[in-house]
């Protein structure tokens, strides 16, 4: 998909008032259980692989994946780089063929940050693709366990003029923020700051995206859709089911075929990713299926 292709989607969910979700997979089953999902809801996804994953899946395993699925039903899915903190992630996907990016030089220093996000940018664009920048630091990780609270995580908040600089100065095309949201699924219920995400649209006027959405109540999501939210990452809740469909299959000693136990798996995922697209309301915003 290329990247006028991707900014109707986008353009659309501005317009709209909802959110693409972003899904993570890293092993076949991941990836049929979000295809899936988005298929029987009708919804646009994104199916994101990190660096790491894509690193374990493999860049053109990964693009072979999702061409095999939208093939079943074409346009479905946009695969899109999750956290690429180096050039070379960057390269190694585009080159592989993602339709989209994210460059995360958001641990950095903002001049490091702008560089290293310009520097994708001009790879990206050069190559017809879509990138996402990232600023403002979003703490936890998706390999945290869930007595991890909010007071835990060490967060950089994302500055609404320090934003309009950063666009400006990068090129890129969608912006991760930090708007009290972190990476996990954590005690307690993160505050999102509505004010902050308001000043940040307005001063960028570019796609928005909220990273470590698994922890987020629907309240909040869709008061986070009204404020200029276009997209919406989702990984840890999707690690979660699959890894305890599994573990849960597993206890029954007679349950050693991977074909009797991973479709279990499958469906776990699924229903949480038709969770969460309901939730961000892209239902019925494929119109072809």
């Amino acid at each position: 998909m290329n990247y006028l292709e991707i900014r109707k989607r986008y353009n659309q969910a501005s317009t709209e008032g909802y959110a693409i979700g972003a899904f993570n997979f890293s092993t076949v089953e991941l990836a049929n259980a979000i295809f899936l999902a988005a298929v029987k809801l009708k919804s646009p996804v994104l199916m994101c692989t990190s660096s790491g994953e894509m690193e374990h899946v493999g860049p053109e395993v990964a693009r072979g994946i999702v061409n095999g699925l939208n093939r079943v039903h074409p346009d479905v899915a946009i695969l899109h780089l999750d956290h690429g903190k180096k050039f070379e992630h960057i390269v190694a996907a585009i080159d592989a063929g993602y339709d989209s990016v994210h460059c995360d030089g958001s641990a950095l220093p903002y001049k490091e940050n702008v560089r290293l996000t310009k520097k994708c940018v001009q790879y990206a664009h050069k190559h017809g693709k879509w990138i996402e920048g990232e600023l403002g630091h979003v703490g936890g990780s998706s390999t945290l366990h869930k007595d991890q609270s909010y007071s835990d995580v060490e967060m950089i908040m994302t500055e609404p003029d320090e934003a309009r600089r950063f666009v400006q100065e990068t090129g890129v095309n969608s912006l991760a923020i930090n708007i009290g949201n972190v990476h996990g699924v954590w005690n307690g219920i993160p505050h999102i700051d509505f004010k902050r995400l308001k000043e940040i649209q307005k001063a960028t006027r570019i796609p928005l995206v909220l990273h470590g959405g698994s922890g987020i109540p629907m309240g909040q999501i869709k008061k986070a859709l009204s404020f200029g939210i276009d997209k919406i990452n989702i990984n840890t809740e999707i690690r979660v089911a699959y890894s305890e469909s599994i573990r849960n299959s597993l206890k029954d000693k007679n349950m050693f075929i991977p074909t009797s136990y991973m479709p279990l798996a499958v469906k776990a995922v699924q229903k949480v990713v038709e969770t969460k697209i309901k939730m961000f309301g892209s239902t019925n915003k494929l119109r072809k299926l």
